[in-house]
């Protein structure tokens, strides 16, 4: 079966192969210099330290890159086999966010969990999880997909667990996000446009239920389609980051001489990391970055479409699609065509278990892309 909309006829002549070691390099060495550009005045202030932040992203990044090297040497069958155990997994350490001295809070939210002074989110592994799962199903259930009962019905209910899993963190933004790789790869795979229409609204729905929930949620999206409302308070963050963008216009200020990243924004070296690139680097730069994740997105993709199996296809895929789509985000969310949702910059964000897990998927890809083991 294609991949829906992404045709292998269209893809073969780019040979994917030769050049994704290259753009997954660029993206690990770029992100790692545009973090510490972003990150150094405020770990500076605030811990005394201007390489704090930065170090401990290196140190995540050797370890993603040591585990990307094992599972990219995994058989292909363990990684099947093995994928009801790392759904239980994924679960149970979403649940463990909650049990006191292992869950730890910031921010108002309890995302991450702590082992001997590390932290992690588990919410990171959960995408991996959600896409191998989903992918296995796909595979197994591929000339049962117009069947509701028998397809779609059994993925759904495991989706519907890992995602609720993660929103009773208070991290409806991620939940949304785990919905969206679920409806692409439903999409792709060729799911009939009734389920595909019923489970979208179902799905919308179930969003809206959730934006309700919480006063602030809706907060923040007054805030997003009107920020000069409240320009100081919740527009703030929006209108900063605007700022930036404007100040650095086609060309850039230059790399480390940016000014917003110097107290003006809340979490420039987070989730506004774009921020600084746009002050620093310019439209040029920003249009590179997303350059090479569309590239990386495309060379993905027709590994998919070359795989030697059904899990490998959709393997693959979901992937590729999972980081692809949460660089869009991020960079919609800098220019306000989203409102504020908490998705990181994939490797340039500071966040050690999400920069981690982003180096496991490439090792997955790497792995489910040589075929038979």
């Amino acid at each position: 079966m294609s991949i829906g909309v992404f045709k292998a006829e269209k893809l073969k002549g780019h040979e994917p192969m030769k050049g994704m070691l290259s753009v997954q390099f660029l993206l690990v060495g770029i992100g790692a210099v545009m973090l510490f550009s972003a990150s150094w005045y405020f770990a500076r202030t605030v811990f005394g330290d201007p390489f704090r932040i930065w170090r401990r992203q290196l140190v995540w990044i050797a370890l993603g890159c040591i585990a990307a090297f094992g599972v990219s040497k995994v058989p292909k069958e363990w990684i099947r086999g093995s994928v009801p155990t790392l759904v239980w997994t994924a679960i149970i350490m979403n649940m463990l966010t909650y049990v006191p001295g292992i869950g730890y809070e910031s921010g108002g939210a309890r995302r991450w969990v702590e082992f001997f002074g590390l932290t992690f989110q588990p919410s990171e592994l959960t995408r991996v999880v959600l896409v191998l799962y989903l992918a296995r199903m796909l595979e197994k259930n591929e000339g049962r997909l117009g069947n509701f009962k028998d397809g779609l019905l059994p993925p759904l209910l495991i989706v519907s667990a890992l995602v609720l899993t993660v929103y009773f963190q208070n991290d409806f933004s991620t939940a949304a996000y785990l919905l969206l790789i679920a409806m692409g790869m439903f999409f792709a795979a060729g799911v009939s446009r009734a389920a595909i229409g019923a489970s979208a609204a179902a799905v919308v729905l179930t969003s809206a239920s959730m934006l309700l929930a919480k006063p602030y949620r809706l907060e923040r999206l007054r805030s997003w389609l009107r920020p000069d409302e409240d320009p100081s308070g919740a527009g703030y963050q929006l209108l900063r980051a605007r700022v930036s963008l404007e100040r650095g216009g086609f060309w850039g200020r230059g790399l480390g001489r940016g000014e917003v990243k110097r107290g003006g924004l809340p979490a420039a070296h987070s989730d506004f990391v774009v921020a600084v690139l746009g002050e620093e680097a310019g439209l040029i730069g920003i249009a590179f970055i997303l350059g090479l994740f569309t590239l990386f997105a495309v060379k993905g993709w027709a590994l998919a479409e070359e795989a030697a199996d059904g899990f490998s296809r959709w393997g693959i895929f979901g992937l590729v699609t999972a980081v692809y789509w949460q660089a869009l985000i991020n960079f919609a969310v800098v220019s306000g065509t989203l409102p504020a949702t908490g998705v990181p910059l994939p490797l340039f964000s500071a966040g050690g278990s999400a920069a981690f897990v982003t180096l496991v998927i490439f090792g997955l890809i790497a792995n489910l892309s040589e075929g038979d083991r």
